[in-house]
């Protein structure tokens, strides 16, 4: 049992040879990025409550251990799902030479371990950061700290054990309505993100105007007021580590967590056993769905395919679909909130250029999915060199899928601005036009760098190597935001380069701006005209 859990643990987070380094590098630079927006986030309200509301660190502090616990409670029961429940190896760890038992309780301390893992990554840091804020960093502290690392796992955990039976159900009935589960990550997408944009306004509103919303203040005053009870276990979490009825806050926490462990043991190993069994014997078969032939066209089937692999892929149908979806109401929420910060750095008349780059942000995010265009299809890449269809025609058909998922997106979210009257009908005209280029250029240009760099080989969980859509994303990050600083900067200048008045100024300026979208859109799709179906041909499945 030893040795299963060590080669289980080096598969996860060793080193492996084969990696693509690149891509961990990417993915290490964007972790930190994450890590440092977060910290940075902790600190300022932190920093903001502590200046607003006559608050003690420790009641503070259960904010953040609460979300903690919330975000290891979600990741565990996650863990004991796919390990558990509904592993992909079933059939292979069925042979190992270990009981149904010993296999069982394998998983349990993996899940356990990953979890004491992701408490130490998230507490030691925010917590750190919390007490500079806070100024209350002292050994003391950095011991309750330590010790809260130790004790953070458990109640997670043994919650998670019981969460997870009625989830793994809930997700195999989901899993035949795909759109169900679409619609509910959108809709938890958009809530965290509300969420987010929330705590971001307030703290806007605090370092630039020096003052809050009515009623705002009261709000965070009984949430933290609310948190601090005795019925939420970060408080006795807090208690440990602040060293405030510390055996209280250990005795509640052990005690509450042996129960919790024992019990949700007990009942999962029974549930264990009867989904292992169900699995093993072929008790998923009936769900299969027959298959039938389509007198459909080339085009059209190769549309349809296209889609149905998006759905497919989760990478795709949540982080693809969801965000395209969900674009209209974060693109409002970030629109609302860069033009406030920009009236009071920059002045009015700053709302176009705040449009422009808050939708170049999120088109970049939707087109550059199309760097896995060809990744995507894995093992399976062999037969789109057999089909009946041009390679050159394959690679058309994805991008203009992309693009036409992007340009609904785009004309919802620009409705969406124009009901609002953020912008005037001419620049909601300029916005569209040259936005619709740019995912044309970025759909492209996506497609053009994963034939010079495709990865056909797919990740452990089937999914298409990510690294092409880093590239892409930073690609359309940095033409983000050198147009929207272009459009802020350049309607206001152009009347004293180019022309005599500020509105015919304004009139070059945009011409100028489409000319340039127009431009990036044409290199690359003569790119793609003239080198795809050559580049397609040299690569090996």
């Amino acid at each position: 049992m030893a040795d299963f859990i060590r080669l289980q643990l080096k598969l996860k987070w060793g080193l492996n040879r084969n990696n693509n380094k690149a891509s961990a590098i990417m993915t290490a630079v964007a972790a930190l990025l994450a890590v440092a927006i977060a910290l940075a986030l902790v600190w300022a309200l932190s920093f903001v409550l502590k200046t607003s509301i006559s608050v003690s660190a420790k009641r503070l502090s259960v904010l953040y251990l609460t979300i903690i616990m919330a975000g290891l409670t979600i990741a565990a029961t996650s863990m004991q799902i796919k390990r558990l429940y509904r592993p992909a190896d079933l059939l292979i760890t069925a042979r190992f030479p270990l009981s149904p038992f010993k296999l069982f309780l394998s998983y349990l301390i993996l899940n356990y371990i990953d979890l004491c893992i992701y408490s130490a990554v998230l507490l030691l840091p925010i917590m750190l950061v919390f007490g500079f804020a806070m100024q209350c960093v002292t050994f003391a502290y950095i011991m309750g700290i330590l010790l809260g690392v130790i004790l953070m796992p458990l109640i997670p955990f043994g919650l998670s054990i019981f969460i997870a039976i009625p989830a793994v159900y809930i997700t195999t009935f989901l899993e035949k309505y795909g759109i169900v589960r679409l619609i509910c990550f959108v809709l938890l997408l958009v809530g965290a993100f509300v969420l987010y944009n929330y705590i971001l306004t307030i703290l806007a509103q605090f370092f630039i105007h020096r003052n809050w919303e009515e009623g705002t203040l009261e709000i965070w005053a009984n949430l933290l007021k609310g948190l601090d009870f005795y019925y939420n276990p970060a408080y006795y979490l807090g208690n440990v580590v602040f060293f405030d009825g510390f055996w209280l806050g250990l005795g509640v926490l052990l005690g509450a967590s042996a129960l919790l462990i024992g019990g949700g043991v007990a009942l999962a190993k029974v549930v264990c056993t009867n989904l292992r069994n169900k699995a093993l014997d072929g008790g998923n078969g009936g769900n299969e769905r027959k298959s039938k032939v389509d007198d459909y066209g080339s085009t059209r089937a190769m549309f349809r395919y296209n889609f149905n692999e998006i759905l497919r892929t989760k990478t795709y149908s949540y982080f693809y679909l969801g965000v395209a979806i969900s674009t209209p109401v974060m693109v409002f929420l970030c629109n609302r909130l860069v033009t406030m910060v920009g009236e009071a750095q920059v002045g009015m008349g700053i709302n176009f250029g705040a449009s422009m780059l808050v939708i170049a942000v999120f088109m970049a995010m939707i087109c550059s999915f199309t760097g896995t265009a060809i990744s995507v299809e894995g093992k399976n890449f062999y037969i789109t060199k057999l089909v009946p269809v041009g390679f050159r025609k394959q690679l058309f058909i994805k991008g203009l899928l992309n693009i036409a998922v992007s340009t609904v997106a785009l004309l919802i979210s620009a409705a969406v601005l124009a009901y609002l009257k953020f912008l005037s009908i001419e620049e909601m005209t300029v916005l569209v036009v040259t936005q619709f280029l740019l995912s044309i250029g970025l759909v492209f240009n996506g497609i053009n760098l994963n034939l010079a760099n495709p990865n056909l080989k797919p990740k452990a969980n089937g999914e298409p190597e990510e690294i092409n859509i880093t590239y892409m994303l930073l690609i359309g990050l940095a033409i983000a935001a050198i147009l929207g600083g272009c459009c802020i900067i350049f309607p206001r200048s152009a009347g004293d380069l180019v022309a005599p008045s500020l509105t015919d100024g304004k009139v070059s300026a945009y011409l100028i701006i489409i000319a340039v979208a127009l431009v990036y859109a044409i290199i690359n799709i003569c790119i793609f005209w003239f080198t795809a179906e050559r580049k397609y041909r040299k690569i090996e499945a």
